[in-house]
């Protein structure tokens, strides 16, 4: 509604309010005031609302887009590695890693999304072998590269929405509110993961989509290319489908996923070479329950074909517990168990090289400081009992420390 027409409907009803009516009753002096009044505000609102208008017209692309840069170190020293595990023995390594994220909203139902990520150092991983890993943010590739570029689109009230591109399926897929995150939770990759889910070797290309017919109920279905290279990117899919529920108990939220996955690249049997056609497929689940304000448990399990798979079924379970009670909401303790199980056939072939396999156990604490609002550093301490699936490892302990550094 412009000015104009504004001091026109607000010039008639004046004009009318001043006569007399079809009665002898006039309108009062202060009821015209009021009318007055009522024509100023109408025409200040409209003049607001152009004005927004125009700021909004003016509102460039780059002017919506938030940024985020992270950085996170992690120095770990093991204790008890024998020249068994490692050729050094004992040893102390460092890793680094910067994140830079781009996030862009198209309209009000699209975005635009890009991860660019780089590094130094592998991390104690390289040196001593676990099935679980010990440093799951190690990343030893200096340059600056995208690792995500996808769009995304929502409809229907947030019920669906797709994204395709260069995609990551772990950031929605096996995911879980308390071990998920090797930046301020579990370092440990077998508590970031499901270490029984083979994952594509890189971020490819891919889609997803995912429907919420109900509330509390999302069912979510992915594909990308299994290799991750970009050649024949149709040749090879990994295709994986989830189902999620997330009721509250007593107003305590939380998340339970069930899911199936197949990996359509070829791998190799393990007690037949002659056979290099078979896929992986497996199943899996993740749990995460708030029971108190400040205390969330969860749990994973997956299988895997053993046939073509060293691990066969996986287990973590632990808490994380918040510094509310003690008047530290932002620091965060956790604990997990968990169990890497190599499948009949690796045993098999191991025994016949003369090795002794068995489950590996890892065990993994860890409180996280909030120093500011931009750093957390967290203490870390894991222990790994059969490193490796080996039965002839000693125990050994890993304690470490990590910085992380946001904007």
């Amino acid at each position: 509604m412009n000015s104009v027409a504004v001091s026109m409907i607000a010039g008639l009803l004046i004009s009318f309010a001043a006569v007399p009516a079809f009665s002898v009753t006039q309108v009062s002096r202060e009821e015209i005031e009021a009318i007055k009044d009522k024509r100023a505000y109408i025409e200040k609102a409209a003049e607001q609302q152009g004005l927004q208008k125009q700021e909004d017209e003016k509102t460039y692309w780059y002017e919506k887009m938030d940024v985020a840069i992270g950085a996170t170190g992690v120095l770990q020293s093991s204790s008890g590695a024998t020249e068994r595990v490692s050729a050094e023995g004992d040893i102390t390594e460092a890793s680094l890693s910067i994140d830079l994220e781009l996030y862009i909203p198209v309209s009000e139902n699209d975005c635009f999304y890009m991860l660019f990520e780089s590094g130094a150092g592998d991390g104690i991983d390289g040196d001593i072998p676990a099935l679980s890993g010990f440093n799951d943010d190690a990343d030893d590739n200096q340059n600056l590269r995208p690792s995500e570029v996808w769009y995304e689109h929502i409809w229907c009230d947030n019920r669906v929405r797709i994204r395709g591109g260069k995609i990551d399926l772990t950031t929605d897929f096996d995911t879980n509110a308390v071990s998920n995150s090797e930046t301020d939770q579990f370092l440990s990759t077998g508590f970031v993961n499901n270490v029984a889910v083979e994952f594509p070797n890189d971020n490819g290309a891919g889609a997803m989509i995912w429907v919420a017919p109900v509330d509390s109920w999302e069912i979510g279905i992915g594909a990308a290319d299994a290799d991750g290279d970009w050649d024949s990117a149709l040749d090879d899919i990994f295709t994986i489908t989830e189902i999620s529920f997330s009721p509250r108990f007593t107003d305590r939220k939380g998340n339970y996923r069930i899911y199936g996955w197949l990996n359509g690249t070829d791998h190799e049997h393990l007690l037949d070479s002659s056979k290099t056609d078979a896929h992986n497929y497996g199943f899996g689940l993740s749990f995460d329950q708030e029971v108190l304000e400040f205390l969330t448990i969860f749990t994973r399990y997956g299988w895997q074909c053993g046939s073509v798979s060293q691990i066969e079924h996986a287990f973590s379970a632990g808490f994380q517990f918040t510094g509310n009670p003690y008047g530290r909401e932002s620091d965060a303790f956790g604990m997990a168990y968990g169990m890497a199980v190599p499948g009949d056939d690796w045993k098999e072939l191991k025994r016949s090289n003369g090795n002794n396999p068995g489950n590996e156990h890892h065990l993994e604490i860890y409180y996280t400081v909030k120093m500011n609002d931009h750093l957390n550093v967290s203490p870390d301490v894991q222990w790994v009992r059969n490193g490796n699936g080996d039965r002839a490892s000693d125990d050994l302990w890993v304690f470490g420390i990590r910085a992380q550094l946001s904007f």
